[in-house]
């Protein structure tokens, strides 16, 4: 009898660490989709560079 619960408890256990993992895998897998969604509504400029207004300069 002890054996079994032995067994039950190894098998409960490894479960929940695996569960656990596998959790924090498509929490973060998640999370970094939806940060990489906020940054693709940034501007068109953002990625060019720095604005330069010619009228100012003359």
């Amino acid at each position: 009898m002890f054996k079994f619960l032995l067994i039950i408890f190894l098998i409960i256990y490894v479960g929940y660490k695996l569960s656990t993992f596998f959790l924090k895998k498509v929490i973060k897998n998640s999370y970094k989709n939806f940060n990489s969604s906020k940054k693709k509504n940034d501007s068109i400029l953002d990625k060019e560079g720095e604005y330069v207004d010619y009228e100012e300069l003359d």
